[in-house]
């Protein structure tokens, strides 16, 4: 069960070394998963002052976002991105984690719109390593998912940092998946308004999930067969 009021303890030594850098402290927990997880989906830094993709206390835009797409797609019921849909989310096999789980003082240092490469090579992508082998190294390990969706380019880079085996030319808006052992990853948008080519990021979210989801429930299909 979901405790609302506890909070994510980070006790890495890394990131510490970065200025500009906050621990987590109003982040919540992340929950124990209710079943196996069939998909993990991995997101960014949470966003400051609010706790991020597992409280409902304060507005999380992610979790609006992906709300809407797993319920224009059939896979939860819940109308609203509120507790409900948080609980059937662990109930239908889904998890989420955040790729980086410190705040930095302003939008992620080098992603994003406007980012600098000098601010990309000075402190996000050596944050952005430090963190995926401090924490999101072991929560793949624990987890033991079946898929991964790398919501966006901070996403696949931490999966990329524990796996140089991904292609680094890949791009969100082509939503290709890799098989890395016994798990299919999918890299796709961060879902929001934002145009990428012509159309809204969270398009290209909702497509890559139904190509996902279809090909999963091929598989079964025919595995029954």
């Amino acid at each position: 069960m979901r405790d609302p009021n506890r909070r994510y303890v980070c006790d890495a030594t890394g990131p510490a070394a970065f200025p500009g850098v906050v621990r987590p402290p109003a982040l919540s927990a992340y929950p124990p998963a209710a079943r196996r997880i069939e998909t993990l989906f991995i997101g960014w830094n949470p966003p400051r002052p609010f706790g991020g993709f597992w409280s409902v206390d304060g507005p999380d835009n992610l979790r609006k976002e992906l709300h809407g797409i797993l319920r224009a797609l059939g896979c939860v019921r819940a109308p609203r991105p509120d507790e409900d849909f948080l609980g059937e989310f662990l109930d239908t096999g889904y998890y989420f984690v955040h790729a980086v789980k410190c705040w930095s003082a302003a939008k992620y240092p080098g992603f994003g719109r406007g980012a600098k490469r000098s601010a990309r090579a000075e402190m996000g992508e050596p944050l952005l390593e430090a963190c995926a082998k401090a924490h999101l190294q072991d929560e793949l390990r624990t987890l033991d998912p079946t898929r991964v969706c790398a919501l966006g380019e901070l996403a696949y880079g931490a999966l990329r940092a524990l796996d140089e085996g991904l292609d680094p030319a890949a791009r969100p808006s082509e939503g290709r998946t890799f098989i890395r052992g016994v798990r299919t990853v999918l890299y796709t948008c961060f879902p929001s308004g934002n145009l990428v080519r012509g159309r809204h990021a969270r398009e290209y979210t909702r497509d890559h999930l139904a190509e996902l989801f279809g090909a999963v429930a091929r598989r079964k299909t025919e595995h029954k067969a």
